[in-house]
């Protein structure tokens, strides 16, 4: 199989397109997690306060 390689217009640097999808695998990997992380904490918050409404009315 021959391998894909890019040059970079800016430092003329070549790269495997190898290289380069598990870099931006990686990086989108990270803003998921991120974007899960805050998920979760909205949720932590909604319990708690959906707890104390309902605490309250009793």
């Amino acid at each position: 199989m021959n391998k894909i390689i890019f040059t970079c217009p800016n430092c003329n640097n070549t790269y495997s397109a190898n290289v380069m999808l598990h870099k931006i695998l990686k990086e989108k990997e990270q803003k998921y997690q991120e974007e899960l992380k805050v998920k979760e904490k909205l949720l932590e918050e909604k319990y708690k306060l959906l707890s104390k409404l309902k605490e309250k009315s009793l």
